[in-house]
């Protein structure tokens, strides 16, 4: 017989042996060696999980909590416990307090494991929050066991009030009745083998000690326990008398959501009960996720998402730029509104205003952002360094928060002349007959690290004749890294891809994976000038073709190398499906260091095939 106090005990029946043999795992081989460590499965009898699911409340950030217990459901836990602060509450108001619990009740109901309350200071804070408490859930501290483990659930608030220590929480229990049951509940349960408290505050660190508290400990002092709570909104772990004692984070709770070196991130803890006591996992909501994580709809989605804001073509005019308004559509093509605050930043040379607020674009609909950029002076246009702005985009999908940033350039553009050559251009990796007008000391891609001009930097030009368009290149490179026995892409080298593809081809801006795999690569005149002869490139050897018909020259020079480079007319037209007029030429430096494992890229212009391109880049017409 169990004495009751005002109290309540729970029984969850389990019937288990402990003597039962170990489990195996079934499995043999005819071989000495054996293609496993051990066949004596960790899975003992007496082994179970549980979940605790931590503060709601104190701020609480919407669907955070309800989307929570989906994802527990995956765990399949034994049961879950809370360390309470479920609603807001602090209200004597009776219809908002049966609301708040309505609400919290129906979030539950989405469990498929037993769930087990904690009274909270959100949840318990005046006489009519109490006697609520007490008509839907019955007695606000108690007990349950479950395979030889005591579980006591205590009402922290009886020791004393947030705000008030001194002062119980007021209504039909007492702090002097809670602690002749917990005195005597764990009398009648000497023989548990483990014993896990569950209390809001953690009364250990709050200030003062709870005089009441310390005397709970001293019951506990000859039992091995565990202790967890809530309440402060940042995890901790301590130890006192040789027990661990567990403060939770959040569960949507109010929180910076700093990360873990703060203890600030929303969590349930994942508890597996062992034969040698319990053991905690801390599993962040963000990473546990069910199969439906990502579908077919939601990664076409992202994609639409990643694809929704589309620069409105612009024409400058005059040879050097000055000022311009620049202006981009951003769509939503979900059934969700979509949330959209743009961030701007300035280049070296090109400043960019702010754009103002966040603003929501309603399903199916767009809204068109103009950005204005000026140069900090007058600058042609292949001098310009894109500037950029940041979309933070936000929208719901599947249920599910979609959260996507997306970097766009901001570089002003005009299409520029390719020159006819004044005297003939003989590809030799001489550049005496050249002129390079281009010349590239900084980052030209936003999503490329910036890279230093003592390091690594190149001037570059392009011109024509009948037969062949040309491209030269002057690199200054600190150190050069070059072999005969090393393939292209583990080398320093010129790297230029010039697409003649009509508009709509040239523009689209794949990545070069896309392009590997759906065959577009292989239409583009792509090259690595070396400074040594390379070895084959396997993955890139459908390009062999391309470029058995291009004449390179490279040279060393005292600083670095020059590089000559003639692609045919005859297969730019073939390209073009005609007599080509407009080429999109894109080229960087790849550069490596002695002991360096991978190279640094320095880009003239946005990468086409990088995370942050921009159509229309390095144009020129003949």
């Amino acid at each position: 017989m169990v004495r009751m106090f005002s109290g309540v005990v729970v029984w969850i029946m389990c019937v288990f042996s402990a003597q039962a043999a170990d489990v195996m795992i079934e499995a043999s081989t005819d071989e000495a060696a054996k293609p496993w460590t051990s066949l004596e499965a960790n899975d003992a009898p007496e082994d179970f999980h549980f979940v605790v699911v931590t503060d709601r409340t104190g701020g609480h950030r919407d669907f955070v909590f309800r989307d929570a217990l989906p994802k527990v459901n995956l765990l399949e836990p034994a049961f879950v416990v809370s360390v309470g602060d479920l609603i807001e509450g602090y209200t004597d108001d009776q219809a908002r307090l049966d609301a708040e619990w309505d609400e919290m009740e129906g979030f539950i109901g989405q469990l498929e494991t037993p769930f087990f309350y904690a009274a909270g200071n959100h949840d318990m804070s005046n006489a009519v929050m109490a006697e609520t408490w007490r008509k839907r859930f019955g007695p606000s501290y108690y007990h349950f066991k479950y395979k030889g483990v005591l579980f006591l659930v205590l009402n922290s608030e009886l020791f004393g009030m947030v705000g008030q220590p001194d002062t119980p929480v007021p209504g039909p229990w007492q702090q002097a009745q809670q602690m002749g049951y917990i005195e005597q509940t764990l009398k009648d349960n000497a023989d548990a083998r483990w014993t896990v408290v569950i209390t809001h505050q953690p009364l250990w660190d709050i200030g003062e000690i709870d005089p009441d508290w310390l005397q709970v400990e001293s019951w506990l002092d000859n039992r091995d326990y565990t202790v967890f709570a809530g309440h402060l909104h940042r995890y901790k772990k301590q130890v006192r008398n040789d027990a661990k004692y567990y403060t939770l984070a959040t569960t949507g709770g109010g929180s910076a959501l700093r990360g873990s070196v703060y203890g600030e991130f929303d969590h349930v803890g994942w508890v597996t009960m062992t034969g040698n006591g319990p053991r905690l996992a801390n599993i962040l909501l963000d990473g546990l996720w069910d199969e439906n994580v990502a579908t077919e709809e939601s990664r076409e989605m992202v994609a639409s998402i990643e694809s929704a804001i589309s620069p409105v073509a612009a024409t400058m005019e005059g040879s050097k730029f000055r000022r311009a308004t620049l202006s981009y559509d951003v769509s939503n093509p979900g059934s969700a509104p979509l949330t959209v605050s743009p961030v701007v930043a300035s280049s070296s040379n090109l400043f960019v205003a702010t754009t103002g607020a966040e603003t929501t674009i309603a399903p199916g609909e767009s809204q068109r952002f103009d950005i204005k950029v000026t140069a900090k002076r007058r600058n042609s246009y292949a001098e310009l360094r894109p500037a950029s702005v940041t979309w933070s985009l936000g929208t719901r999908v599947n249920n599910q928060k979609l959260d996507v940033d997306v970097q766009t350039p901001v570089l002003p553009m005009k299409r520029q002349a390719i020159t006819v050559a004044k005297k003939a251009i003989t590809v030799d990796g001489d550049l005496g007959e050249w002129k390079l007008p281009f010349s590239v000391t900084q980052q030209g891609d936003l999503a490329a690290p910036e890279t230093d001009a003592a390091d690594i930097s190149f001037r570059w030009g392009i011109h024509q004749d009948d037969e062949f368009v040309y491209l030269g290149m002057s690199v200054t490179d600190d150190s050069i890294v070059a072999s005969t026995k090393l393939p292209a892409l583990a080398q320093d080298a010129m790297v230029v891809v010039v697409d003649a593809r009509p508009e709509a081809e040239r523009n689209q801006n794949k990545s070069l994976g896309d392009s590997l795999e759906d065959g577009s690569l292989s239409k583009i005149a792509l090259n690595f000038l070396t400074v040594e002869k390379e070895q084959p490139i396997p993955v890139l050897a459908f390009l062999d073709e391309i470029r058995a018909q291009m004449i390179t020259a490279v040279s060393r020079t005292d600083d670095g190398y020059q590089a000559e480079l003639a692609i045919p007319v005859s297969y730019l037209n073939k390209q073009s499906g005609g007599e080509w007029d407009v080429l999109r030429v894109s080229l960087y430096a790849q550069d490596f260091d002695e002991d360096q494992k991978g190279p640094e890229r320095l880009y003239w212009q946005p990468n086409r095939f990088g995370d942050a391109p921009l159509a229309g880049t390095g144009e020129f017409v003949r």
